[in-house]
């Protein structure tokens, strides 16, 4: 990269102030202004079911949709984050694919069948999927997803559930970036099953 100037400005001897414009200053200044604006961060997250509702019946599950990256504000694979912040953060697969994947889980595990022949199907919309820094000691992944219900082609449920967890920073990285994420999201799909069973809707 070359850092000469077009620009000369006309120097003269005495003039301290050009000493410390130079090469050596000005490099590791672009330097920390990359780091501080530009890095990125890639999460793997192996989703395990958590929650402890049981329930019976067949399901489908409709892929969720990502707005934030259907209205082009992130990538399909980006968490939302203040444009402003340390990193951006990116994961292994589509955020629709991975919350459509643990929502099947979750059912799956509390004992539902999930299968694209049922008249009852789960779908909804991923309003808010946020990893941020919150005053540079800690990182806050906060989620809202709207869930609906329907029962031969009538939505019998809809409500927005929402979820936040922080993990701490350990000197310059995170103890597990995926933690907060994972449980963040294994509350939100858990508090969904058991408002709906409650309401008699799965």
């Amino acid at each position: 990269m070359n850092f000469e100037y077009p620009l000369r400005l006309k120097q003269n001897p005495g003039d301290t102030m050009f000493r410390f414009f130079d090469k050596q200053a000005l490099i590791p200044a672009l330097v920390i202004a990359g780091f501080l604006g530009g890095c990125a961060q890639h999460v793997d997250i192996s989703y395990k079911p958590a929650n402890l509702s049981k329930g019976t019946g067949e399901l489908y599950v409709r892929a969720f949709e990502y707005l934030p990256a259907v209205k082009g504000d992130v990538e399909p694979d980006e968490a939302q984050q203040d444009k402003s912040g340390l990193a951006y953060t990116h994961f292994s697969e589509n955020v629709d694919a991975l919350f459509t994947n643990a929502v099947k889980k979750e059912l799956g595990s509390s004992g539902y069948l999930v299968s694209d022949g049922s008249s009852s199907g789960v779908s909804g919309e991923i309003r808010r999927f946020s990893f941020d820094w919150v005053g540079m000691t800690r990182m806050r992944f906060d989620i809202a997803v709207f869930f609906i219900v329907t029962k031969n082609g009538k939505v019998v449920y809809s409500n927005l559930i929402e979820s936040t967890h922080e993990a701490r920073k350990e000197g310059y990285k995170l103890e597990d970036p995926s933690e907060p994420i994972e449980l963040a999201m294994a509350d939100c799909i858990g508090r969904f099953i058991r408002d709906a069973q409650k309401r008699g809707a799965l």
